[in-house]
């Protein structure tokens, strides 16, 4: 049963992935504007603080606070690398990648030596990132670039987070981390071609429930956030990160039921080609998200 919540868990998050394209490509969001509201109205949380505070010693709420800039950074640079790619190529390269700077972190700091699993996991892991990420003749792109250092601030958040984890509870450890986020985001409303630019809108023919959708999108986020955390703490670790690559899988063919049919949502290239490479690309990232985590 846990297996079968966690894939479908996996499902939901495609949905998110396909949201924020939508409302980045097709509703005109400027990427930090976009980064701007999804972690503002994420500090709606500390609505429940006064339930869930712990006092906390001050090296684990550092560590929360630092975790929460170093999502936001990434959310940034992630938004920036959806704006100008598709979503097929971009969620697979970002996530499939993350594993790695994951392990390159615990050999630098904890001094660990690869596993055999590990290398066999890199040697597939890799190769898939680098073909999702080669397009028209050209691999290392400024875009393939802001991909990268998503990934590599995604890695830090989640190494951040599991250390402020081990000194807290996680509600607490959510409270300082979405307040860490915040931090890096709300001084920019002190400068004001920021402020303008963050409270003013492209404009765009189809503009209507915009606001409906990202609060709808905002509120599956959280949603999905708890039900992993759910997962999480009653499943296998191990086997939840592994099954992550149903989520390249979902949003692959997502992306090119929708590209058929739905083009008005997303529009990706749909020759033969670039669909062989990216299923190739995504079954290689599928097999090595499996063998790193199991």
């Amino acid at each position: 049963m846990i297996v079968l919540l966690t894939i479908f868990q996996y499902f939901l998050q495609t949905v998110t992935d396909v949201a924020d394209k939508f409302l980045i490509s097709k509703r005109k969001i400027r990427p930090f504007n976009y980064t701007f509201y999804t972690i503002v109205t994420g500090v709606g949380l500390l609505v429940i603080w006064p339930w869930v505070y712990r006092a906390t010693p001050l090296h684990y709420i550092l560590l929360s606070l630092i975790s929460g800039a170093a999502f936001s950074l990434a959310m940034y640079m992630f938004y920036m690398a959806l704006a100008e790619g598709e979503v097929s190529r971009v969620v697979p390269f970002v996530y499939g990648i993350v594993p790695l700077f994951d392990v390159l972190i615990g050999v630098l700091f904890q001094k660990n030596f690869l596993k055999v699993s590990e290398m066999a996991a890199l040697f597939l892991l890799i190769p898939g990132a680098l073909l999702m990420g080669y397009r028209n003749g050209t691999l290392f792109t400024s875009h393939v670039g802001k991909k990268i250092t998503a990934a590599f601030f995604l890695s830090v958040y989640y190494a951040l987070w599991h250390a402020a984890s081990s000194g807290q509870p996680v509600l607490n450890n959510l409270m300082w981390n979405r307040i860490g986020a915040a931090a890096v985001l709300i001084p920019f409303l002190l400068v004001p071609s920021l402020k303008k630019e963050v409270l003013t809108a492209d404009e765009v023919e189809q503009k209507k429930n915009t606001a409906i959708i990202f609060l709808a999108k905002q509120a599956l986020g959280g949603g999905t956030f708890v039900f992993l955390s759910y997962l999480l703490a009653v499943g296998k670790v191990p086997v939840i990160n592994a099954l992550q690559g149903f989520r390249y899988v979902f949003l692959f063919v997502t992306a090119l039921l929708l590209s058929r049919q739905y083009r008005h949502i997303i529009d990706e290239d749909l020759n033969t080609s670039i669909i062989r490479q990216k299923f190739v690309a995504v079954a290689l990232m599928f097999l090595g998200t499996v063998i790193l985590f199991l």
